[in-house]
């Protein structure tokens, strides 16, 4: 399992670097958990993962919000 840290930036960073990563590691089968403190986040991270079939859950939601995608 690897962890993405996207703590502090602004979206659409998190997106953006989560997009680069799967674009690189997309034929491993995997479980990524992302963390980050931007709540434009709790939108956009599942938004994101929906159009691109990845199975997203929430994991956390406070200061740090923690999602696992599943590639």
């Amino acid at each position: 399992m690897t962890t993405l840290d996207f703590t502090g930036l602004a979206c659409p960073m998190p997106i953006i670097k989560l997009k680069k990563y799967l674009a690189q590691n997309r034929q491993q089968s995997a479980e990524v958990i992302v963390q980050l403190t931007d709540r434009g986040g709790l939108r956009d991270i599942p938004a994101f993962c929906k159009q691109q079939n990845l199975e997203c859950e929430l994991m956390q939601e406070d200061d740090m919000i923690i999602f696992k995608v599943i590639i």
